[in-house]
Order: structure tokens, then C-alpha cells, then sequence
């Protein structure tokens, strides 16, 4: 684990290359993926759950996913959030369930912290809130969580080139920066998503644009402000939770944007 939630659940990191312990990264690209910021988003965690499942069932048969295992450090955290997620489960054992922030209990006030406000980079700059029971609620201070904390400490470890971290519902790829409309190298990010949009239709371009307000703090624009090429898709889908007969079909058509960031960090 590289961490452990307010509730001391731990999150999870694995690995996969050829040789997970060792660090290869001044000869393999290193790409970064994470979901499960926002609780009631469980589609992240199942494209990036289904990536894995790829790589690793076809290692060995596929020429595509052998040669990136081989020669790529790809790394997961497909919960950020395990305190949210589990107290979904909880209260809505039959699935469901609209909990986002994690389960900060603010000094008497209201639950949690929007993990996806409590990064430093544009931190309070407007697209989030000052009061504890606020959905966008961005915590007493940057990194203020030990969530954000533990993805911090992995980012300034390892170093990625490029990264998804992923949301949903909205069908759509997000550029940096949210706090502002300013898109910083947006015609390579522009580029990037053209292609690797082709696979599912999804919109791309300023957060802005895409979501019609601001959001500051975020996972994506600290990475981007690290040296990381992040966005932030936003898997489609009717609801948070998806109908069962629409899980495979949202995982098959984010397989390829998974795939393409692996190729490209290289």
C-alpha cells in the first residue's frame, strides 16, 4: 500500500512491468493511472481494473500488451478513495449510493473532503469550497488528506510522463488547468486526445468547455504542474452506477485511450 485513508483502509498501488521491483524508469516510460477520487464513480475503477485485467490475462499471448509489459512501468490506483466507496456499500447495499468526499469527520460539522480540491496546484482559487458540508468542500489546507498525500508521494517517486485520473459520467477528456480557462500546451494535449478519442466519441478539450464550471486543486492540474501530461476522462455511462449490462461495453471502449497512454509515455 502507499497509504492509508481517515479511516486507516489502505490504498492500494500495483505495479506492472517486466520487473516490478526495479526501477527501469531511465530506460521505460513510466504512465500513471488512477480512480475512485469521487466515491459514487465506480466506472473509473472498472476501467482501470479491466486495463489491468488486460495486460496481465494477454502477457505472453499478445504481442501489444507482451511488448508493453516489457517495456513500460505502468502504475494503478484504482481506489483513492476505499473510506467513500465502502460506505456506498454500506448504506446502499444493493448498489448505489451518492457519497463523493472521503469520510473526514470536520470537527463535529458535516462528513469529508472532495479528494479531486485538496491538491496544491491552484488550491482555493475558485471551483471549490470553504464549507465542510459542501460537495467541493477542499479540506483545511492543501494535501490536507492522507489520500491526496499518498498520491502525492507516489507522483514525486515515480515521475510519470503521462496519466489518467479518472471520473465519470460525464463522456468526456478534460485538459489541465480547471481553475482557469487557461489550457496550458493545449494543441499537444488537443492531439493526444484526437487519437485517442476515436476509440469511444468522447469530447475533449478545456475543462471549462467540457464541464461549464470551474474546479481547482485537482488531480490533473497538480500533475500536469509535476511534468506529467494528465487528463481527466470522464467515463460515460446513464448514471454514476451504471446498469450491469453496461459495464463491459464502458470498459471495451476505454480500453484503447488505456492503451494508447502506455505507448505514448514511451
Amino acid at each position: 500500500a502507499i497509504g492509508a485513508s481517515v479511516q486507516d483502509r489502505s490504498i492500494w498501488m500495483v505495479k506492472i512491468s517486466d520487473n516490478p521491483t526495479v526501477n527501469e524508469s531511465a530506460t521505460e516510460g513510466v504512465v500513471y493511472y488512477d480512480a475512485l477520487h469521487h466515491a459514487r464513480e465506480p466506472a473509473g475503477m472498472a476501467v482501470t481494473i479491466y486495463y489491468m485485467f488486460w495486460l496481465l490475462e494477454n502477457y505472453g499471448i499478445d504481442p501489444h500488451a507482451t511488448y508493453l509489459v516489457d517495456n513500460r512501468e505502468m502504475y494503478f490506483v484504482p481506489v483513492v478513495n476505499p473510506d467513500g466507496y465502502v460506505y456506498n456499500q454500506q448504506t446502499n447495499p444493493n448498489g448505489g449510493g451518492y457519497w463523493r468526499k472521503n469520510r473526514r469527520n470536520n470537527a463535529g460539522s458535516c462528513y469529508g473532503v472532495d479528494l479531486n480540491r485538496n491538491y496544491s496546484y491552484g488550491y482555493n482559487t475558485g471551483g471549490s469550497s470553504n464549507d465542510p458540508c459542501s460537495e467541493t468542500y477542499h479540506g483545511t489546507g492543501p494535501f490536507s488528506e492522507p489520500e491526496t498525500q499518498s498520491v502525492r508521494d507516489l507522483i514525486l517517486t515515480i515521475h510519470p510522463a503521462i496519466g489518467f485520473s479518472t471520473h465519470s459520467v460525464a463522456g468526456t477528456y478534460l485538459n489541465p488547468y480547471g481553475y482557469t480557462s487557461i489550457s496550458p500546451e493545449y494543441d499537444i494535449y488537443s492531439e493526444f486526445a484526437s487519437d485517442f478519442a476515436t476509440a469511444n466519441g468522447y469530447l475533449y478539450g478545456r475543462t471549462s468547455e467540457m464541464l461549464g464550471y470551474t474546479s481547482s486543486g485537482t488531480t490533473r492540474d497538480y500533475l500536469h504542474s509535476e511534468g506529467t501530461y494528465a487528463w481527466t476522462p470522464e467515463i460515460g455511462g446513464s448514471d454514476f452506477w451504471p446498469f450491469i449490462s453496461e459495464i463491459m461495453p464502458l470498459v471495451s471502449e476505454n480500453l484503447y485511450p488505456m492503451q494508447y497512454l502506455s505507448w505514448v509515455s514511451g
